[in-house]
């Protein structure tokens, strides 16, 4: 009871104005429950004048009998229509209170540093998103009805037990105590560990689907149907293995209780021949051992219909639990004190930064970007690149040291000027399901048609919109055009040149492209980068040998930095990786150029 109070109390927290509704409700399914007790009374009444004539059907209470006929239809009615009421109830309040959840959920997700989302899959916040608030919706529209009903009626029916014959009403509750001791006993600390392995096992087929769905090409193409399948075939019988232990637990429990609770007649049976002998008299024994025949067995039957709520209960508390941790995670610091940059001048300062406890991704580095001039990251993968332009743009803070633009440390600057400052061409490019314009706007949602042409110009997209069906207005994406990996990025440079930005990161801008797609990518990057103060990390070290300096990363620390000239007179790291990279670029099928 006091898990189900708890899960109530979350989901009076959560539904906000909404509560209100919620509770009204519980009020008129509390209502429903005692008006359909009232109209069970009325039909007794009727049997009971029945049992009273004795068969002399002629000595009948007729108008008495339609008087209570006519009563319980009434009541009949009046029970509908209060429930009615309690469904209106819990159905606006269970779509209004996921519709906010979901949307806390999705505006939370938002303000958390990117870290948060790579290390926690998407199949796991999909579920999270839309299964879990799922679950509240159900349990909002349907199960709390039915559950203050299940624990009304029960009440009710005891009330009235107890004034029509207490001596009796104890005996018949005796299986009942013991039904509930014992399936409380079979329960307890039990089936919040499996309600928590079967949400667990939901998340894991949902990341394996998802993997699995998005990586299809990879998959077929390299003959790997079979194991990608296999893993999320494992989820699932995971998934399957741990309902069937949880079905076996609540069920064997719940058989157990069941048969205790029906067993009520090897006391009824007794205890009515016990009451006669104590005087009771034939027809008092005969009206009172038939009110407890037909009225326990539907008190028992209420009893486990509220049993199998509490277990929807508990499901409902495992995604209040979900939804509580996703809430909990802390977005950004910030700070009150906010100051302004002197200049663009962008240094990391003894830098070190962990994704997990015990590993470092970067480790006590120290590099300073003046403004207007290009930096170029390079080095082996995993060294600490993307890192490095990650906590610049502030997608995480550091774990030792400190970032500063024109000598502030970016957690004293207001975050959302300082994304202002910046343009970001990510090696994934991600255009959403929209037209074209209004993904080249993505930045600068006021801009005019004439800029936004002149945008997609500028990054070499004339001929992208040339085959397009409807031009700048083509949507993109499901129901509509498919680009390529080299035209997408184009249209992603195209978002980045509108929004101007004096501070330019560049990952990978042209690792997915084609020769020609490449050309036209740098034509458009030499309009972006102009005059820009440029961070660029790339492996194709052509496209980075006129950068002002180049940054050589290995193991999460700088191991050497110069200009191309002065990298390759030192024969190290990087003259090592520009030979390497030059036999590459020349080889050819069958042997070396």
């Amino acid at each position: 009871m006091n898990q189900t109070s708890k899960t109530i109390g979350k989901l009076l927290k959560f539904s906000g104005p909404f509560r209100i509704t919620i509770l009204l409700s519980a009020v008129f399914s509390a209502f429903s429950a005692v008006i359909n007790l009232k109209a069970y009374l009325c039909v007794y009444g009727v049997a009971k004048v029945l049992i009273q004539s004795s068969g002399n059907f002629g000595a009948l209470d007729l108008a008495a009998m339609k008087a209570l006929g006519m009563q319980a239809v009434w009541y009949v009615c009046m029970g509908f229509g209060t429930y009615g009421m309690a469904l209106l109830c819990s159905h606006i309040s269970a779509y209004n209170t996921v519709a906010r959840i979901r949307m806390q959920l999705i505006r939370h997700l938002g303000t958390l540093p990117l870290g948060y989302h790579i290390l926690h899959p998407s199949g796991k916040q999909r579920k999270i998103i839309e299964k879990n608030t799922d679950n509240l919706e159900i349990l909002i529209a349907h199960n709390i009805p039915d559950y203050v009903q299940s624990l009304v009626l029960p009440i009710a029916f005891l009330v009235f037990m107890f004034r029509y014959d207490w001596r009796l009403s104890l005996i018949c509750l005796v299986p009942i105590l013991i039904g509930f001791i014992l399936l409380f006993s079979m329960l307890k600390g039990e089936s919040s560990g499996f309600i928590g392995q079967v949400q667990k096992s939901g998340e894991d087929i949902s990341n394996a689907a998802t993997e699995y769905v998005r990586g299809i090409a990879v998959v077929k193409t390299f003959g790997q149907t079979a194991s990608s399948f296999r893993r999320y075939q494992r989820a699932v019988k995971d998934y399957a293995d741990f309902m069937t232990k949880y079905a076996f637990s609540m069920e064997n429990a719940f058989s157990l209780y069941t048969t205790i609770v029906n067993a009520v007649f090897l006391f009824l049976i007794p205890g009515g021949i016990v009451l006669y002998n104590l005087g009771g008299g034939a027809e008092k024994t005969i009206m009172t051992f038939a009110f407890f025949a037909v009225l326990i067995p539907l008190v028992a039957s209420i009893l486990t219909k509220l049993m199998h709520s509490s277990s929807n209960l508990m499901l409902a508390d495992a995604s209040f639990t979900a939804i509580e941790e996703m809430l909990a995670e802390k977005p950004l610091a910030e700070t009150k004190k906010l100051q302004v940059p002197q200049n663009g001048e962008i240094c990391l300062n003894h830098v070190s930064f962990q994704y997990e406890a015990g590993v470092k991704a970067l480790d006590d580095v120290s590099l300073t970007i003046r403004p207007g001039t290009v930096t170029a990251l390079v080095g082996e993968s995993g060294g600490g690149k993307s890192t490095v332009a990650n906590l610049i743009a502030r997608f995480w803070d550091v774990s030792e040291g400190s970032v500063t633009v024109g000598g502030v440390n970016v957690r004293e600057l207001d975050y959302a000027d300082w994304m202002k400052h910046i343009s970001i061409v990510f090696q994934d490019t991600n255009l959403f399901k929209m037209s074209v314009a209004e993904n080249v706007a993505m930045y600068k949602p006021g801009a005019s048609r004439e800029e936004i042409m002149e945008a997609l110009r500028q990054a070499q997209c004339e001929d992208i919109l040339e085959k397009l069906p409807d031009g700048v207005d083509s949507v993109i994406g499901a129901k509509g055009v498919y680009l390529s990996g080299g035209e997408m990025q184009r249209i992603a440079l195209a978002r980045a040149i509108l929004k101007d930005a004096p501070i330019v990161l560049l990952d990978e801008a042209t690792a997915f492209a084609d020769a020609e797609n490449e050309y036209l990518i740098q034509r458009a990057l030499d309009v972006l980068l102009r005059g820009k103060t440029v961070l660029m990390i790339a492996h194709r070290l052509q496209t980075i040998v006129h950068a002002d300096q180049i940054i050589v990363m290995q193991r999460g620390g700088i191991a050497e930095q110069g200009t191309h000239e002065e990298l390759m007179q030192r024969q190290g790291v990087y003259a090592k990786m520009y030979h390497e990279y030059e036999n590459s670029v020349s080889w050819k099928i069958g042997g070396w150029a």
